[in-house]
């Protein structure tokens, strides 16, 4: 038995996605298991549609089993997103292949980067830390490092929104020492980041997402997203940053220290202070904090930490793997999960002890489920109540 894990935020499920499923299932995979980031994103905005709505969407489609990342690895960095997602499939103890997207000639780069972090030399460590020091993100700074060691065709691959995660997939997995082998898959249709739709094709998460936000029709839906997951999405009620706005101001006014939350550092601190007379709603106000070197979806982030109460430094490893979702057909990997995981896997919230990074994926629910009921009148279910997806 062959078991493919993915780690993913399906936000929403699109062509592409179904595509990686096919290329699994080509590569001989009989189980897909994947490790989905919950109701807030890599991105520090909220999931467009929630946790449990996606989940069905990705079972729709082929996947077999569906495990919650937990809220602080899935709203951090790079870094920390894959060494979340890496460490939970780790830890299950059953899994053969992590796949995972990179761009067109990628592969070998990522190997090559990934080996190459693994036990760099000083140069680059002094140099990362030099143009942190000067105030570069964390992508900038080990961007102007790499260039020290790595060709101009190299770098701009590297650059690429998929390839970086894949970098940081392969690095954790050596980290670990992971017996779990890389299973990278060229992406195919549009950059991550391309905000335009076609009238059939493949294109990005985000231009799916700002067509929806633009009252978009249910023939862009099924164009751009396979069948289930198009039918799933035109009947679910989407949710943006802007609606937790005043959650947001509430929260920044009551905070008596920023620098407490997850990210956040003491001049970013100050610049809230500074320029929270100004606030209007939370996208502008990531506008207004952004800078030079501190990128949107850095501030983004930082606020989501703020908004979230997320002041835990993250564990090094997952402690236990929630399920969201699986397929009566797939049983078999549960039990060979139960068999074989190192850490707990939880069906049933209640029957599961009090845990720092869990409470904070049960609070994240909750203020997610807040903002439906204020835009929708729509009164969801909390993660007590909220049985598994059963497909």
């Amino acid at each position: 038995m062959t078991i493919t894990g993915v780690i993913a935020e399906y936000n929403p499920f699109h062509n592409g996605h179904k595509y990686q499923f096919e290329q699994i299932k080509k590569s001989g995979s009989d189980y897909i298991v994947v490790v989905l980031s919950g109701n807030f994103t890599q991105r520090g905005e909220p999931a467009i549609v929630n946790k449990y709505t996606r989940t069905r969407m990705a079972l729709s489609e082929g996947a077999d089993l569906v495990i919650e990342l937990p809220t602080v690895y899935a709203t951090s960095t790079s870094k920390f997103f894959a060494l979340g997602g890496v460490s939970l499939l780790n830890n299950l103890g059953i899994i053969d292949n992590i796949a995972f997207g990179v761009e067109a000639g990628g592969s070998a780069t990522v190997e090559k980067v990934a080996s190459f972090l693994l036990n760099p030399p000083a140069l680059y460590d002094s140099t990362l830390d030099s143009k942190m020091r000067e105030g570069l993100t964390y992508p900038a700074a080990r961007q102007a490092a790499l260039s020290l060691f790595f060709d101009k065709d190299e770098l701009a691959c590297i650059d690429k929104p998929n390839t970086i995660l894949a970098i940081e997939y392969c690095h954790t997995i050596k980290k670990l020492d992971s017996k779990i082998t890389p299973f990278p898959i060229i992406r195919k249709g549009d950059d991550y980041n391309d905000n335009s739709v076609h009238t059939q094709g493949f294109c990005s998460a985000m231009a799916i997402r700002n067509e929806i936000r633009n009252s978009c029709t249910k023939a862009i839906l099924h164009n751009n997203m396979p069948p289930a997951s198009a039918s799933i999405m035109s009947d679910a009620h989407p949710i943006y940053s802007n609606d937790f706005s005043d959650m947001l101001h509430y929260k920044l006014l009551t905070s008596d220290n920023f620098d407490k939350y997850l990210d956040v550092y003491p001049a970013f601190g100050a610049r809230i202070k500074d320029r929270l007379s100004e606030y209007t709603d939370f996208d502008s106000f990531c506008n207004l904090l952004k800078t030079k070197n501190t990128t949107y979806t850095s501030v983004s982030r930082m606020l989501t930490h703020i908004l979230l109460d997320i002041t835990a430094t993250l564990p090094s490893s997952v402690p236990y793997a929630r399920i969201l979702g699986f397929r009566k057909s797939s049983e078999a990997v549960l039990t060979q999960i139960k068999e074989n995981s190192s850490i707990p896997l939880i069906s049933k919230l209640a029957d599961y002890p009090s845990n720092p990074i869990l409470d904070i994926d049960i609070k994240a629910s909750d203020i997610y489920n807040a903002a439906v009921l204020h835009k929708y009148g729509i009164r969801e279910k909390n993660d007590y109540s909220q049985g598994i997806v059963i497909q």
